[in-house]
């Protein structure tokens, strides 16, 4: 089996004292292989992960948003099997706030956007991963 590396970046991001979360598409939607997790995404060739994560952000959500620190707030390794291997992936994320929201629609990719409180986005996620990074985040 090909081994391959994937890094990205995306957002912990703060509407308010609201987190945004989003259910992403994942093939056929009627095998319901949907999930809830952070917007985030692949970085762009010469691309800064700071920069692919507010790039990310506004794609999936359609927020505009800014970085409150240059530095990531966290970081997510796991690794996913897929027919034609197995890729370890890196994800940063940035703590974010909302500077303008709805701009745009979400993209094609996001089924469906909450703007949830803790207990709600707790509920709503379905990786521990992300689960764990948001106890980190809200020091809980």
């Amino acid at each position: 089996m090909n081994s391959k590396v994937d890094f990205a970046a995306g957002g912990i991001v703060f509407y308010d004292d609201l987190i945004i979360i989003v259910k992403n598409k994942r093939g056929d939607l009627s095998l319901n292989k949907s999930f809830w997790g952070f917007p985030k995404g692949h970085l762009e060739e010469g691309e800064k992960p700071s920069e692919a994560a507010v790039r990310e952000v506004y794609e999936e959500t359609g927020f505009v948003v800014e970085l409150n620190s240059n530095k990531p707030i966290a970081e997510s390794r796991y690794e996913i099997t897929l027919e034609d291997g197995v890729v370890n992936k890196t994800v940063w994320f940035y703590d974010m706030k909302v500077i303008s929201p709805f701009e745009k629609e979400p993209d094609n990719e996001i089924e469906e956007l909450a703007i949830v409180n803790f207990d709600e986005a707790i509920n709503l996620l379905t990786f521990e991963e992300d689960k764990k990074i948001l106890k980190y985040v809200f020091n809980k």
